[in-house]
């Protein structure tokens, strides 16, 4: 009685360990394996293809991210005057400077590109001035350029003329000027001041001209060049060169 309780006892261990390992995937039937292996096999197609679907979208994500990026870089490098951090805007520091209103002071920017000389000239040894200007004169009586006469290779040149005028200050303790004709016939035409169109700027005859420095700062005679393109007005020692003679008693 005993060994037949004791077989039964064993046959029920073997078969609660044999379900136990069926059900943990450790030994598993021919039949049962074979199942599995094939759902596996049918399975794989599946799997690799949206392997595949999920690698092309991550490629594909990953060129749209790069093109982002690419078309970001290529814009920030556009100078967009409407910006108002833009760098034309901005001071050497990179403080904003100005933002086009002429009420706030320009940029160092817009500053170098409205200067009478670029700002690319100051670095190159040329003459300067007393104010750190360039001086164009000088770089001329040192011949340090020769700029052709015209653009056109037939044109013939005319030489500069070499004609001082002396005009006479109105005020006793002021020296009269020397206008030299050379160093401004060595740049420009005659017609350029005594055939200015809509009007002479300089009439080619004495005392035809009742200049005053009031009316050469508001940009008449002298002033439509000089604090322009030329020297500025305020430099008064360039043109005012001719002691007064003394007063007759």
């Amino acid at each position: 009685m005993r060994s037949i309780y004791k077989n039964k006892l064993y046959l029920t261990l073997a078969l609660v360990i044999g379900f136990a390992l069926l059900f943990s995937g450790l030994v598993l039937p021919d039949g049962v394996a074979e199942a599995k292996e094939l759902t596996a096999k049918k399975k794989a197609p599946i799997m690799l293809a949206a392997a595949k679907k999920d690698t092309k979208k991550k490629v594909t994500k990953r060129k749209k991210t790069t093109k982002k990026r690419a078309t970001k870089k290529k814009a920030a490098n556009i100078v967009d005057p409407t910006d108002p951090t833009s760098v034309l805007y901005l001071d050497t520091a990179g403080k904003l400077a100005g933002i086009g209103d002429p009420n706030v002071p320009a940029s160092a920017s817009v500053k170098a590109g409205l200067g009478w000389h670029p700002a690319a000239l100051e670095a190159t040894g040329l003459p300067k001035d007393r104010y750190g200007l360039i001086d164009w004169a000088a770089i001329v009586r040192k011949n340090m350029i020769k700029p052709r006469h015209s653009i056109n290779p037939k044109d013939s040149e005319m030489p500069p003329m070499d004609l001082d005028i002396i005009i006479k200050a109105k005020g006793d303790y002021v020296n009269d000027v020397k206008y030299p004709h050379w160093i401004h016939t060595y740049w420009l035409k005659c017609e350029v001041c005594h055939a200015t169109k809509g009007g002479a700027i300089f009439i080619p005859a004495r005392g035809s001209n009742n200049m005053t420095m009031v009316g050469i700062v508001q940009g008449k005679w002298c002033g439509r060049c000089h604090g322009k393109v030329a020297f500025p007005l305020t430099d008064c020692q360039r043109c005012h060169t001719v002691p007064k003679k003394p007063l007759k008693k």
